[in-house]
């Protein structure tokens, strides 16, 4: 019978002068020895990252000979389509049908040659999005005009962020109409957790990833439903609409120009480099930069520029940005080679100004000046004069420019807070009232070929992993000791450190103990163990123990592993059904060795990998102990509660939550 037991720590207050925490045994003291010493060489110690971004650089690089092997422009072409739509459905979907927008203006403010008008509409039905509508006020202008979406990067302001508010000043005194609005859990967006910005963006994107859905996708779904509202509006252009941005607002302008058809034009500033060089430089970027399963539907930060091929586009790089200059160029070039093999090489352009990260003055004017060349078909605006760019921001001074409106101006709600109008709802409101959806709709239960297609759980044998001896020897109590090396093709070793008892019993269930800490902290299960005369194997799974190594941590994340689960996510795999496959091929081996299924004793987050082991394959994991295990996905997603993306399995909740396997 498959067994899952879950220990459940318990708190009790004590006297602490009335226990006294026994000694150890000499067999645990030898035990703990071993466990301390390193069964890999310290080159491995960053193994489990490296073998990632070797993974990943090859992805990337695959997703750029895809369209090199289009011939025709008609190939090429059909090529975009299916990867918009593959890449949609990765997103997870947009609704089939869209809510009453329910606009409303809350305040018009006149300036000198523009106005703005502070406005309210729904992108879901309850979810407001407050927003600046820019306006021409000048005789030299008349309706209907081009439209720019400017979607705003990771400040806490928002719209009220200055950088924004003068790329709409820009807008207005250039012509066009321009709608600037706030992300959620930035500027009035709060959605109701501690948590802001981008930490915020990265609790929503593993609570939705849940559900098969994505950050990604209720950002674009904010930015179409932004374009909507302009259509509505007699004094816009529907016909003529661009999109810009900056950093975060950058990306946004790339996934847009990406799947939205109406757009003409854009500019995305400070975010297209290569993938590959970014997730080196800062890491893979938070939840609406990774989407899951991109790579293997042919998208990366290329591709973005592609899918609607070939809309105009200019880029916009800074020299010193953290998202590598040199990158940037790289993807450049690769735009502009297939543009100019089709006969469009005006349709891509590139403005790199100096300094370090931001919205500057320049590539603000220089995006301006691409709108006006595409959206007003003024062919003379653009000048492309680089030098003229770049000297804009030694003279620009913000405190002496019109920076639009003050923070306080930009306002439409009371308070400043979306959650002060009557009856509003929020993103976990919408991700909670999906998975009730999905409840009624699930199986009475889930077959395990379903849990391992959704893990992405490989059988052992399905890849050829080397298994090498690096040692064996006799410790106290005659307990043998083997250590291993499990090597994967793509480069991912782990240490294995088998303890073997004199006379071990056999048909006795044999342990792999293995946790959040690494072997080092499996001692105690170990000992135990040992004690019932019991084979036992501990080892650190991939981003565990000796080779959890990381580049860097995933925003202050404290799970060792969380940067790897991000990039692995990418690449369109789980980190628990990665884990788990690992499981297997030792349970495997142990099987062989002592002729029965093994229990496995997991620590921490290992614990929802050691399920999903026991799940599909009972004939090789017989049972689970869990000591601290994190909670169910549904009591995440209930609470609200941050969810790291390495406790993950993309859309499983809509087929089961791991507590139930």
């Amino acid at each position: 019978m498959n067994r899952l037991w879950i220990a459940v720590p318990l708190f009790v207050a004590v006297n602490v002068c009335a226990e006294t925490k026994p000694l150890e045994s000499p067999l645990e003291t030898v035990v703990r020895a071993e466990l301390a010493v390193h069964t890999l060489p310290e080159s491995t110690k960053n193994s489990s990252i490296e073998a990632v971004f070797t993974e990943l650089a090859a992805a990337d690089k695959a997703c750029n000979e895809s369209w090199l092997r289009c011939a025709t422009k008609e190939a090429f072409l059909a090529r975009a389509r299916t990867v918009r739509e593959d890449f949609i459905h990765a997103l997870g979907g947009f609704p089939e049908q869209r809510c009453p927008l329910n606009a409303k203006t809350v305040a018009t403010l006149r300036r000198d040659g523009y106005k703005v008008e502070t406005i309210l509409f729904e992108s879901w039905p309850g979810i407001h999005v407050p927003a600046n509508l820019f306006l021409p006020d000048s005789p030299a202008f008349k309706p209907p005009y081009p439209a720019i979406l400017l979607p705003c990067g990771h400040a806490a302001a928002g719209k009220g962020e200055p950088k924004y508010q003068r790329g709409g000043v820009l807008a207005a005194k250039a012509g066009m109409a321009c709608l600037v609005y706030d992300p959620f859990d930035q500027g009035e967006r709060g959605q109701g957790v501690r948590s802001s910005n981008v930490h915020a963006h990265n609790r929503i994107g593993a609570l939705a990833a849940l559900l098969g859905g994505s950050m990604a996708r209720f950002r674009i779904w904010d930015g179409m439903r932004a374009l909507d509202y302009l259509e509505t509006r007699p004094e816009v252009d529907a016909a003529r609409m661009g999109v810009m941005g900056n950093s975060g607002g950058g990306t946004m302008s790339s996934l847009l120009m990406a799947v939205e058809p109406r757009l003409k034009a854009a500019c995305p500033s400070c975010y297209v480099s290569t993938y590959t060089a970014s997730a080196r430089n800062i890491g893979p970027g938070d939840a609406e930069q990774n989407t899951f399963g991109q790579f293997p539907v042919g998208v990366n930060n290329a591709s973005f520029a592609l899918m609607q091929f070939p809309l105009p586009i200019r880029f916009m790089f800074c020299h010193s940005d953290y998202f590598p200059f040199k990158g940037s160029q790289e993807t450049f070039a690769f735009i502009c080679g297939i543009a100019v093999k089709f006969g469009v090489g005006d349709h891509y352009g590139m403005t790199d100004v100096d300094g370090g990260h931001g919205w500057k003055e320049s590539t603000r004017t220089s995006s301006i000046e691409w709108m006006r060349r595409w959206l007003c078909g003024d062919k003379e605006a653009f000048k492309h004069d680089l030098d003229g760019y770049r000297a804009l921001d030694k003279t620009f001074d913000e405190k002496r420019s019109d920076m639009g409106l003050s923070k306080t101006d930009s306002l439409a709600c009371p308070g400043g807070k979306v959650l002060n109008l009557l009856g509003e709802r929020t993103v976990y409101d919408l991700m909670r009232e999906e998975y009730a959806a999905t409840l009624k709709a699930r199986k009475a239960h889930v077959s395990p070929e379903t849990v391992r297609r959704l893990a992405g759980i490989r059988n052992p044998g399905a890849e050829n992993v080397v298994r090498k001896e690096l040692s064996r020897k006799k410790i106290g109590d005659g307990v043998e000791v083997a250590r291993f090396s499990y090597t994967w093709p793509n480069g991912v070793v782990l240490p294995v450190v088998l303890f073997a008892p004199q006379g071990a019993a056999m048909g006795k269930p044999p342990l792999l103990a293995i946790g959040d800490a690494g072997k080092g902290a499996c001692a105690e299960a170990v000992c135990l163990a040992l004690r019932e005369g019991r084979v036992v194997a501990t080892a650190d799974l991939i981003g565990k123990g000796e080779v959890g190594g990381v580049h860097r941590r995933f925003y202050a994340a404290k799970e060792d592993e969380e940067e790897i689960a991000v990039l692995l996510y990418a690449l369109g795999k789980s980190i628990v059904g990665v884990q788990a496959g690992e499981i297997l091929e030792i349970a495997q081996d142990l099987k062989v060795k002592t002729g029965v299924p093994v229990e496995v004793s997991a620590f921490g987050r290992c614990g929802i990998a050691a399920v999903h082991a026991r799940f599909v394959r009972p004939d090789l994991v017989s049972g689970a102990t869990l000591a601290a295990p994190p909670p169910s996905w549904a009591h995440s997603l209930k609470t609200s509660e941050r969810i790291p993306f390495s406790n993950v399995v993309n859309g499983a909740l809509r087929q089961y939550d791991w507590v139930e396997l």
